[in-house]
C-alpha cells in the first residue's frame, strides 16, 4: 500500500501517476531471519532527483504519521486474495513456501492460516507495524547520477501522466 511496486500504491500514485517522475517506484522489506532492510527504488531525471527524493520522504513521513487509509488496506487485502493462490501454484513455489516456513520457524499451519490473518489486519495494526520498523529520520539514502541544477517538480494532476518527466520524449 505504501510502495510495493504495483499501481495503486501510494508511492506509485504520487510519484508516477500524478507527477510523471518515473516509470516505476517500488518499496518493500527484505525478509531475513532478523530484521531486514526496507528499500525504495526508482529512476528519474537527474534534474528532478533531489525534489523527487524529498517528495518520497514526505510520502513516507505522512504514511508513518497518519497510517494507511481503510481503502488502501482493503485494496491490499483484495490483491492478496487474488494473488495468494499463485504462491503455491507449482512444485517449486510449494518448495519455496515450505523452505520459508522452516527458515522462519513458522507454524506448520502457516499457509492455511495466512489468508484469514491477512483479512483481519486493521489500519491501526499497519500503522503500528510500520512505525515500529521504519523511521523517516534514520533512512540511509543512496543516489547515483550526475550533480546538475535541479528543477521544480511538476504540480500533481488527477489525470495520469502519459509521458513521465523522468523519461525524455522520443
Amino acid at each position: 500500500m505504501l510502495g510495493g511496486g504495483g499501481f495503486g500504491s501510494r508511492l506509485m500514485t504520487e510519484v508516477r501517476e500524478k507527477r510523471g517522475l518515473t516509470y516505476g517506484v517500488s518499496s518493500g522489506f527484505t525478509a531475513m531471519q532478523v530484521a531486514g532492510p526496507f528499500m525504495i527504488g526508482l529512476q528519474t531525471r537527474a534534474e528532478m532527483s533531489e525534489n523527487t527524493l524529498k517528495l518520497v520522504q514526505d510520502i513516507i513521513r505522512d504514511f508513518l504519521a497518519n497510517g494507511p487509509t481503510q481503502k488502501e488496506v482493503d485494496d491490499v487485502k483484495r490483491e492478496l486474495t487474488g494473488s495468494f493462490p499463485l504462491t503455491a501454484a507449482s512444485n517449486s513455489a510449494i518448495v519455496g513456501q515450505l523452505g520459508a516456513i522452516g527458515f522462519y520457524n513458522l507454524p506448520l499451519t502457516y499457509l492455511e492460516d495466512y489468508m484469514a490473518a491477512a483479512q483481519n489486519v486493521t489500519v491501526e495494526q499497519v500503522k503500528a507495524a510500520m512505525s515500529k520498523h521504519l523511521s523517516a529520520d534514520k533512512m540511509v539514502i543512496v543516489t547515483v547520477g550526475p550533480t546538475v541544477e535541479q528543477k521544480p517538480l511538476p504540480a500533481p494532476t488527477d489525470k495520469p501522466v502519459r509521458q513521465p518527466a523522468g523519461v525524455p520524449e522520443h
